[in-house]
C-alpha cells in the first residue's frame, strides 16, 4: 500500500477502495485490518483519505453552520480552502468548492443569503456541482 500512495497527497475513494479490495483479497486482511493498515500508510506518508478529509470537513461545516444548518459564503471559501490545503494539489480550487458543496447538499447543511443590497444565494448555486 505504501508504494501506490508514495508520491501522492491526496487519495481519492476509488483508489482507496481499489487498494482496499487488494488488501483483503490479495494479502487475506480482514477488512478492518486493510483500513487500519491503509490508515497507517497514508499518515506515514502524509497522505490525505478522501474519506477522512470529506468526514473533517462535514464537521468543520457543522462547526461554522448556525442553529438553522446555515453556512456563510465566508465560511464557505474558508472551508473549500482547508479542503483544499489538506488534498494538496491534485485538487484545484473549483474541484474543493465542488466537493465542499456536494457534502453541504448529502447533509443538509444550506447556504446563507449574501450581498448587498439584495441578499441572494446567487454564489452558491454558482458552484457546479
Amino acid at each position: 500500500m505504501k508504494l501506490h500512495t508514495q508520491g501522492r497527497r491526496f487519495l481519492d475513494s476509488d483508489r482507496e477502495m481499489k487498494l482496499l479490495e487488494e488488501g483483503v483479497t490479495r494479502y487475506n486482511l480482514s477488512l478492518g485490518e486493510a483500513q487500519a493498515t491503509l490508515r497507517r500508510s497514508t499518515e506515514d506518508a502524509g497522505v490525505a483519505n478522501q474519506s477522512e478529509l470529506d468526514r473533517s470537513t462535514l464537521q468543520l461545516l457543522r462547526t461554522l453552520s448556525d442553529q438553522r444548518g446555515r453556512i456563510a459564503r465566508g465560511d464557505f471559501e474558508k472551508t473549500a480552502n482547508f479542503y483544499r490545503g489538506r488534498a494538496g494539489t491534485t485538487v484545484n480550487e473549483t474541484e474543493a468548492r465542488t466537493r465542499v458543496k456536494r457534502l453541504m447538499e448529502e447533509n443538509d447543511i444550506e447556504a446563507k443569503k449574501a450581498g448587498f443590497p439584495l441578499r441572494t444565494r446567487r454564489w452558491y448555486r454558482a458552484i457546479e456541482a
